[in-house]
């Protein structure tokens, strides 16, 4: 009887133990989900921000080069 009792407790904080596991790793992962998300975007929007800008760059040296060798 003693023995099992012994058993039932430790199964109880071990069932216990995984849940507290299982929680701490959800809060860890999504925590880290939403770093991520956050860094994607800040990556994603610097780089549309860059292409822009080369965009305008390219048509700006292109015009300046149209105007000084192609001027009727």
């Amino acid at each position: 009887m003693r023995a099992e009792l012994i058993q039932e407790l430790q199964l109880l904080q071990n069932s216990r133990a995984n849940k507290f596991a299982d929680d701490l790793s959800d809060r860890l992962k999504s925590s880290v989900d939403l770093v991520t998300e956050k860094v994607n975007s800040s990556i994603a929007k610097r780089g549309s921000m860059l292409m822009l800008l080369d965009k305008r760059l390219n048509f700006s040296v292109f015009r300046k080069l149209k105007n000084k060798f192609f001027k009727f």
